[in-house]
């Protein structure tokens, strides 16, 4: 198991030092039409390409009719920060799952995770084991380790303020800092704070009208946003943004490491221009710039625009991305029901259209929103889709774009992971043991699955280096398997009972 850890760990290291240019293999600013063809739902993992720009698309989730399973939100790092693990919400249900980040198998429904709200999940930044979340009803701030389980509080929302009541982390940007040690959060709609983990120091804003806005920390810690205003550490105002209103905006950072506010603007700011989109402010300096916008030849502002700025383990900085519903909601016209990646560099501005979500959002209203979500890489961008033209309504799963750099690597683990471990007998008529090393006892999470991809079995193993596999009333037919081990890392094959 060691040697696996090792190699896959020096795949991923290889594919974020050389996955730089997300660009690579697609067209860069191109603002001629391609309209969006109808083509097949894809089966459970299960690919296809995009017929309008060559793209690959995978299906990754098994909702089922009637049900729904979606990205948190666009401003939500939906994998972890080595993409070794990934959550999404199953609305169905009303409850988070945890997945594999890398072959997406399902690990475990997190029925102990109960957060405010269902966007209030924040991976750490740079350990792939924790994610943070404000517990419903206690107000504890916890810490959670996936491999374990385990939570720890870290501060109590209600105990480190002088406020009473109500409590949340964020409306339409919900985020902590990029080093894991900034989150601000507002009490009723009274007043604002924000909390360093580091110091254990609590410090108030000074806002007087808060407009049921939380103010939102930036990637350095540094800078806060509020509406369209830009706070420093100290809680109070240091300038306004040429924004005239905000809406379905992520903080992200610009390709010279700025503190940055993506957004989309239907009007021009109260100093002109910067209207489109998707539009970047350095919260610095105040200046703004237009990514996507008519000025650069695209059409007028689509409704239904999303933006991730996420890719914060991407060594080429700026990139983001984006959904688009647009007015028609057919496909047809640039833009409409689009899904973009996009480089935020001052004079030198990258726009790739990557694929057509599928997702018109009539019969779903806010679940039937696509929130595309940008993996920490890069290299792939999470979606939502109820596939409109073919299987329209009856169901909404969550679909991944894997980019032309994304592709080699994925091929590459799969590669390495199939050869440390054995299967045998396979075939069998009643019982197939998996054998691997697990020189570090570490624990693991075994799946089974059918050939639909519907999970039959789900168990959790300790301290030992094989794990058996009962036929017992199954039917005879091919089955998928994985083990995700407390480290991140898994292996996945295929047994076949007859």
């Amino acid at each position: 198991m060691k040697r696996l850890l090792i190699i896959t760990l020096l795949v991923i290291s290889s594919f974020s030092l050389f996955s730089q240019d997300l660009s690579v293999g697609l067209v860069i600013n191109d603002t001629s039409n391609h309209p969006m063809q109808a083509i097949a739902k894809p089966g459970y993992l299960d690919t296809i390409i995009d017929p309008s720009f060559g793209t690959k698309i995978r299906r990754i989730t098994n909702a089922g009719a009637g049900n729904v399973i979606v990205p948190i939100y666009s401003t939500v790092q939906a994998w972890n920060s080595d993409e070794s693990y990934m959550v999404l919400y199953d609305q169905s249900n009303s409850s988070h799952i945890l997945l594999n980040g890398l072959n997406y198998a399902p690990i475990r429904t997190l029925t102990d995770v109960k957060p405010i709200d269902l966007e209030l999940i924040y991976w750490d930044f740079n350990d792939p084991q924790v994610f943070y979340y404000p517990e419903r009803n206690t107000f504890d701030f916890i810490k959670y380790t996936v491999n374990t389980s385990s939570k720890q509080t870290l501060f109590n929302l209600d105990s480190i303020t002088a406020c009473s009541g109500s409590f949340t982390m964020g409306n339409d940007v919900q985020m902590m800092s990029w080093d894991s040690d900034v989150v601000s959060f507002r009490c009723n709609n009274d007043t604002a704070y924000y909390y360093k983990i580091s110091t254990q120091t609590v410090t108030k804003f000074a806002i007087n009208t808060l407009r049921n806005i939380a103010p939102m920390v930036a990637p350095s810690g540094n800078l806060f946003l509020h509406d369209s205003k830009v706070y420093d550490t100290s809680g109070s105002f240091k300038l306004n943004l040429n924004e005239s209103s905000t809406e379905h905006s992520c903080m992200g950072k610009l390709s010279n490491g700025r503190d940055a506010h993506f957004t989309v603007a239907f009007a021009q700011g109260p100093n002109g221009g910067c209207i489109g989109d998707i539009i970047a402010h350095d919260l610095d300096s105040g200046y703004c710039y237009d990514i996507i916008s008519p000025s650069r030849g695209y059409n007028y502002t689509q409704s239904g625009v999303h933006i991730s700025a996420l890719a914060h383990k991407n060594t080429e900085g700026g990139w983001v991305a984006a959904s688009m519903m647009g007015y028609a909601k057919d496909g047809q016209s640039l833009l409409d029901q689009e899904l973009v990646i996009a480089k935020a560099e001052k004079g030198n501005v990258k726009v790739c259209r990557i694929g057509h979500h599928r997702s018109d959002e009539d019969d779903w209203n806010y679940w039937g929103e696509p929130h595309a979500v940008i993996s920490p890489s890069g290299t792939r961008v999470l979606y939502a889709s109820d596939w409109s033209g073919t299987q329209d309504g009856h169901s909404i799963d969550c679909y991944v774009v894997e980019l032309p750099i994304h592709i080699s690597t994925v091929n590459s683990i799969t590669e390495i992971t199939s050869k440390n471990h054995s299967i045998f007998p396979n075939p069998t008529n009643d019982r197939a043991t998996i054998q691997f090393n697990n020189y570090s006892s570490q624990s693991f999470t075994f799946t089974l699955l059918n050939s639909q991809g519907q999970q039959i079995a789900v168990s959790s193993k300790q301290n030992t280096s094989d794990y058996s596999i009962e036929k017992g009333d199954l039917p005879n037919g091919i089955y998928f398997y994985s083990l995700i081990f407390s480290d991140g890392s898994f292996i996945k094959g295929k047994v076949i009972f007859n």
